[in-house]
């Protein structure tokens, strides 16, 4: 495997409420590079370009640099990759936080969301999970009917008040529960 990189992705399909480590080889892992390429292969694999990005069958990737995690200034990136609602293309955006780190740190190299969970809910990925028989995250849904409505930044003190300082949160506000077109995570 080369340096950087854990070989695998997380795919969460959030209508099942089921996660799996889907295997990734050392060709796909050095031909895109992590953050918005291997974001995008990711996206081509599942054949994106063929279904309506705000139905349950449209991935939305998280994506880690290789560098993540390593000494190197600024290196704490990751892509969040999908098609577009509003343009109907593949679009990403690159961010810089300690979600990348919390992200890598989970033993893979991207996480995939598919589906439609049944409520608004918060996705918590724990890498630090023990009993795990796999040896992966522990993954879990929780309701955030008590956020609907809030903005993002409300929504990430409430997170961490109720799971810990500790965690990492990327979350929506109103726009896109309200499915508007231009909504950004």
């Amino acid at each position: 495997m080369p340096f950087g990189y854990h070989g695998c992705y997380l795919r969460i399909d959030a209508s099942r409420g089921l996660a799996e480590r889907v295997p990734l080889d050392d060709v796909t892992l050095r031909q895109f590079i992590g953050g918005s390429g291997l974001g995008v292969r990711l996206l081509l694999e599942a054949r994106t370009a063929e279904v309506d990005p705000l139905s349950p069958e449209a991935p939305i990737v998280f994506a880690f640099s290789p560098l993540v995690g390593s000494p190197l200034t600024t290196s704490a990136k990751f892509a969040v990759v999908s098609k577009s609602p509003l343009t109907q293309r593949i679009n990403d955006s690159l961010a810089s936080s300690g979600f990348a780190i919390a992200g890598k740190g989970c033993g893979c190299d991207a996480i995939v969301i598919v589906g439609h969970a049944p409520e608004l809910s918060v996705l918590v990925i724990d890498g630090n999970a023990d009993g795990n028989a796999e040896g992966g995250p522990k993954v879990r849904f929780e309701s955030a009917a008590e956020y609907r409505g809030m903005t993002c930044k409300a929504t990430e003190a409430a997170v961490k008040a109720r799971l810990g300082a500790n965690w990492r949160v990327a979350s929506i506000g109103s726009a896109a529960e309200n499915k508007v077109r231009y909504a950004t995570i």
